[in-house]
């Protein structure tokens, strides 16, 4: 009985010592702010995987190494834990977070942003001296906004003090609207071709061509697609119909695309990548042989539709 005594004292007073020492020599109290513009424009052909925006959280603090025996210590993120090697999904759709953070002991690595249960730490526990947070296009962006607010704290059971990452005020993430028209001289024009004989065609059948250009004006685009539509020519249907006074010709209509004639016929299209806020179409337009040429007019109509992306 006495032996079984002496052993519950020396068990109590092992765990009077730990209980003293549960512990950091130091507690970190600061809180760094990121300020970012209130409205943060993705454009679509920002490749996914790129950077949106980076910048360096507002703050400072001293560098120091504190020593904990034992300290219990817990975090409140923001996000879940279902980040791809450190960038989170925020709350728009598309935008991604990661955040880097540096410390008094030289590290400078990714921060978790998720909530992470009660741990036990032992040893020395360097001070956080700066963050950066880099916003990233992890995938096709709908506009939202991440709320003002904490992205992480960083509590201890012994002490009040907490380190706070947090934004500063909301930021609205926009996916801009994306237009493109066609230039105001080409929504109603009219292709002039010079004139010429029945005789071009004895031995050609092509004559009279003439080189023009159609232009869309864009924002926000990337690609646009000209689409031409028309009456095809009877029985020459990659040319376009005749509705003139001349017999056996027909219009025909081609791309001049780094310099090389290529026939449109009725639907054909063409798609150009936007360069200066600009697609421009380089085309031609001539009298084509469909038949007995005999004297008269040449009277075509085509329409020109254009999508974009």
């Amino acid at each position: 009985m006495k032996y079984q005594i002496k052993c519950l004292w020396a068990l109590l007073g092992i765990g009077m010592s730990m209980t003293a020492q549960a512990t950091c020599t130091r507690y970190q109290n600061d809180t760094f702010t990121l300020n970012l513009p209130a409205t943060i424009t993705v454009p679509d052909s920002l490749p996914v995987g790129s950077v949106i925006s980076r910048q360096a959280f507002s703050g400072t603090a001293p560098g120091w190494t504190a020593t904990c025996l034992l300290a219990s210590r817990w975090t409140n993120g923001r996000y879940p834990n279902n980040h791809n090697h450190g960038t989170y999904p925020t709350e728009v759709p598309g935008v991604g977070v990661a955040v880097r953070m540096t410390s008094s002991d030289g590290g400078n690595s990714l921060y978790e942003l998720h909530s992470s249960p009660r741990s036990l730490v032992t040893g020395p526990v360097p001070s956080f001296t700066g963050a950066e947070a880099t916003f990233y296009k992890i995938g096709p962006v709908t506009s939202g906004t991440v709320p003002a607010g904490y992205f992480i704290e960083r509590k201890w059971l012994k002490s009040s003090n907490t380190f706070r990452l947090q934004l500063g005020s909301p930021v609205r993430f926009i996916r801009p609207i994306v237009t493109c028209d066609l230039a105001a001289g080409d929504i109603n024009r009219i292709i002039v071709l010079p004139s010429v004989g029945v005789s071009d065609f004895n031995n050609a059948i092509s004559a009279g061509a003439h080189n023009f250009e159609l232009s869309a004006n864009c924002s926000n685009a990337t690609n646009v697609t000209f689409r031409i539509a028309g009456t095809p020519a009877p029985g020459s249907p990659e040319f376009f119909a005749n509705t003139g006074s001349a017999g056996g010709v027909a219009l025909r209509l081609y791309s001049r695309i780094n310099g090389v004639p290529a026939t449109i016929s009725n639907n054909g299209t063409r798609t150009l990548a936007v360069s200066g806020n600009r697609a421009v179409l380089p085309l031609g337009a001539a009298y084509h042989k469909n038949g007995t040429v005999r004297q008269g007019t040449l009277v075509s109509t085509a329409t020109v539709n254009i999508t974009y992306n």
